[in-house]
């Protein structure tokens, strides 16, 4: 048995359903189905709160020990040497897997970039240089960025082979498998897949469950392997259609369910991201230097003359699978702690001042205001798009604000040396977006 039918046959034995064996762990529903179909492997402390609760080890868990029962089972949830080496490979391999967020803006190197900027740009203006000298700066920044980039690009290249190396190696239910999406509803938020899975062993009468899940909810299909003319399964292969809302967290399965009952789960693949790349978004927004603009006098942010912003749709296709939907209206605001402070109203390209180059872009105004601004308080300006389906989403600017420690001035989160990142992630829930 895998880990998965483990965990299961215990909570059955139990009497615990998935989501009472969820809150007694403190996860949801949806992390027990993961770990019961071999989609995800619990994590270190998961185990031995299981182990604790079922009475067993954790090396029986994992399939290193044979009794399932034991008078031993540690209640200080001390693992051996091999069974801890054991979970953390496992653990580790898991985790290295999963795919990473792509992140939607590469602002911290953004940050990095424009602060070093700053910082020669004070140098050339002290020393009264030739612009010579900035521009060789800002080369070698550039570079410097540009191997980071790539540098990182190939290490995720290189670790995303080696997993699905392993992958392939453990995909040991399977001689074949392929999943194909091939039709997706923006209208009704919803995706279809063709999935089709042979097993290396085959036994007559067999069936294959497959099994869509994309966070929320699970769709499965039974099926026979594939029938000739008169309906009577014919070859190994078993094929069918999954319907599901479209998520950022998608989990195709395939459970091999033999004529005895016993059943065994193929994880065959996972999808990220298709959600959020089919939102429209902007390539860029640029403000009219709300840092350098900006006042601070008796716990006020003042900005007495108007700011002007460029907004350029993004029309670079992100998500291949799912194109983006067309963007139908954008509004722009400035927020304090994600608050909505004032919209902006939208400018004519000939009325706009102070940007140059954009022609793709369109243009907004806020006039003159004050407000409430006290440390810890974060300015924000955003891009908030409605597409053709009537959904929302945000884009926030790329340049956070805050007060300087001395309160006098406005910087960048972070840059008292702090980890800027660390400091300051950018939001893009809308949902965490208040506009009233």
């Amino acid at each position: 048995m895998t880990t998965g039918q483990r965990i299961a046959q215990k909570r059955k034995e139990a009497g615990l359903s998935q989501e009472a064996l969820g809150g007694e762990l403190g996860v949801s529903r949806q992390s027990i189905y993961k770990w019961e179909s071999d989609a995800a492997l619990p994590e270190i402390d998961k185990l031995v709160a299981l182990s604790r609760r079922f009475g067993v080890t954790v090396g029986w868990l994992l399939g290193v020990e044979e009794a399932p029962e034991t008078a031993s089972a540690p209640d200080s949830g001390e693992l051996t040497e091999a069974q801890l080496k054991m979970v953390e490979e496992i653990t580790a391999r898991y985790i290295a897997a999963q795919p990473a967020p792509k992140p939607r803006k590469k602002w911290p190197y953004v940050l990095a970039v424009l602060a070093l900027l700053c910082a020669a740009y004070n140098i050339y203006d002290f020393i009264g240089a030739t612009g010579r000298r900035f521009d060789g700066v800002y080369d070698q920044i550039s570079q410097l960025e540009n191997r980071l980039e790539v540098s990182i690009s190939n290490q995720v290249y290189s670790l995303s082979s080696r997993v699905e190396d392993m992958l392939k190696q453990q995909n040991s239910l399977t001689a074949d498998y392929g999943i194909e999406l091939i039709s997706a509803d923006l209208s009704k938020n919803a995706v279809t897949f063709s999935v089709y899975a042979v097993p290396k062993t085959y036994v007559e009468g067999m069936c294959v469950e497959f099994s869509v899940d994309n966070g929320r909810d699970a769709n499965s299909k039974t099926v026979l392997s594939e029938p000739d003319q008169n309906g009577q399964p014919v070859s190994e292969k078993f094929s069918a259609e999954l319907t599901c809302e479209l998520t950022d967290d998608i989990a195709i399965t395939a459970v091999f369910v033999m004529p005895d009952g016993t059943r065994q789960t193929q994880p065959l693949q996972t999808y990220s991201g298709l959600y959020s790349g089919s939102l429209p978004d902007v390539q860029s927004l640029a403000d009219g230097d709300l840092q350098g603009r900006g006042q601070i006098e008796n716990g006020s942010l003042s900005f007495p003359d108007a700011i002007e912003f460029a907004v350029t749709p993004n029309k670079v296709l992100d998500n291949i699978l799912i194109p983006r939907a067309e963007v139908v209206s954008t509004k722009v605001g400035l927020f304090k702690n994600q608050q909505l402070i004032a919209w902006a109203e939208p400018i004519s390209a000939e009325e706009q001042t102070r940007y140059r180059g954009f022609d793709n872009a369109t243009f907004y105004r806020l006039e003159p205001l004050s407000f409430p601004f006290a440390a810890g308080d974060i300015l924000e300006s955003a891009a908030v798009l409605t597409d053709e389906y009537g959904r929302e989403t945000i884009c926030p600017g790329n340049f956070p604000l805050t007060l300087s420690t001395d309160g006098q001035s406005l910087t960048f989160p972070g840059s008292d040396g702090s980890n800027t990142a660390a400091a300051y992630a950018l939001d893009t829930d809308i949902t965490h977006w208040r506009f009233d």
